[in-house]
């Protein structure tokens, strides 16, 4: 007689099952305020952490230096500028933690910018005969903002191009104060200043000296015909620049119509 065979299928049916037999957590927190701004009149400020899932939280606090490349790319790097007392903290079930975030600093040209990193560890129990778990571990990004000596917040436009039927826009702050995250208008405009497209999109931070990034796709229609960009900024008064546009050798290519 035969051996009894068990074909593969069975086995990647088993295992999925074992998959999803397996207990799946996440932590589960509230955190206020979600950004901190620190000053000369205001050096310190308390972050509170509310543990609402029903097993203990350990979490841990990293001070970060912010800093954006050419590109737009986020850099972060180990920073003592701010001060994190405690840096560890287990958060029984239900219960808070305050984390208390200060600086020394004295106000620079330009505002400070830093990252909270609030990590969330394993779990300490792992008593044995405990049903298996996945456990699926948390990082909090918080922005933290020293203020600069003068505070100004100015909008500017870099460079604007159409390459391969996307509008490239370069999102800059040439002031002393970040943008904080809002709503944006982009219109794009003929050479009679007609309006070709208009959107609506939402503008990450832009700190200062360093540019954000837009890329928008244009239909044919608009594509072939535009000349210049407008950006408005609603949360600063209103303000709105205009930009012409330098098209790419293949501006247009592979432009679709909406």
């Amino acid at each position: 007689m035969e051996p009894h065979r068990i074909s593969a299928p069975f086995w990647a049916l088993a295992g999925l099952l074992f998959c999803f037999a397996l207990d799946v957590r996440a932590a589960t927190f509230s955190i206020n305020p979600l950004r901190v701004e620190l000053g000369a009149r205001h050096r310190t400020d308390i972050v509170t952490l509310k543990n609402v899932a029903e097993s203990p939280l350990r979490v841990q606090v990293r001070a970060m230096l912010w800093t954006v490349a050419d590109d737009g790319r986020w850099q972060l790097s180990p920073s003592k500028d701010l001060i994190v007392t405690p840096e560890l903290a287990e958060i029984p079930a239900g219960q808070s933690a305050q984390f208390r975030v200060g600086t020394l600093l004295d106000p620079g040209a330009t505002e400070g910018a830093y990252r909270l990193l609030l990590d969330e560890l394993p779990d300490l129990d792992t008593a044995a005969g405990s049903q298996p778990q996945i456990r699926v571990l948390t990082q909090i990004s918080m922005p933290v903002f020293v203020e600069p000596a003068q505070r100004t917040r100015v909008p500017s436009l870099g460079a604007v191009s159409v390459e391969r039927g996307v509008l490239a826009v370069s999102l800059g702050d040439s002031g002393t104060q970040r943008l904080d995250p809002q709503n944006i208008k982009v219109a794009v405009l003929d050479g009679a200043g007609h309006v070709l497209e208009q959107r609506q999109t939402t503008e990450n931070y832009v700190l200062p000296g360093r540019s954000w990034f837009l890329n928008m796709k244009l239909p044919a229609g608009a594509c072939e015909r535009a000349a210049t960009v407008s950006v408005t900024w609603p949360d600063l008064a209103g303000a709105s620049l205009i930009r012409a546009i330098t098209p790419d050798a293949q501006a247009c290519e592979g432009a679709d119509s909406p």
